[in-house]
């Protein structure tokens, strides 16, 4: 699950927040869609938003916040994270 490994990583990866909300049966147009990471948006009304450098993740939780503008329904999910090693192995890599 690399949107883990890049919390894990410390990497603000709004690219992977919206290739998963695009594998989804959820109408919304890209280029309206918000994206936070602990309050800092960094993906903005479809454009690069905040500096991601400024983003902290390393807290024992990390507050994902993912707006279509699609409509008034809304959804909370808490998951926990990977193994050391495979989120080490993948956190490393660039992306």
């Amino acid at each position: 699950n690399l949107f883990k490994c890049a919390i894990f990583g410390n990497d603000p990866n709004w690219g992977r927040v919206l290739a998963a909300a695009g594998t989804t049966t959820a109408a919304f147009d890209p280029e309206a869609v918000d994206v936070s990471f602990n309050g800092v948006g960094v993906f903005v009304g479809g454009q690069l938003g905040a500096d991601r450098s400024g983003v902290s993740l390393a807290g024992r939780e990390v507050l994902v916040e993912v707006n279509l503008h699609a409509g008034a329904e809304s959804a909370a999910i808490w998951t926990n994270d990977l193994t050391y090693d495979y989120v080490k192995e993948n956190a490393e890599s660039s992306t």
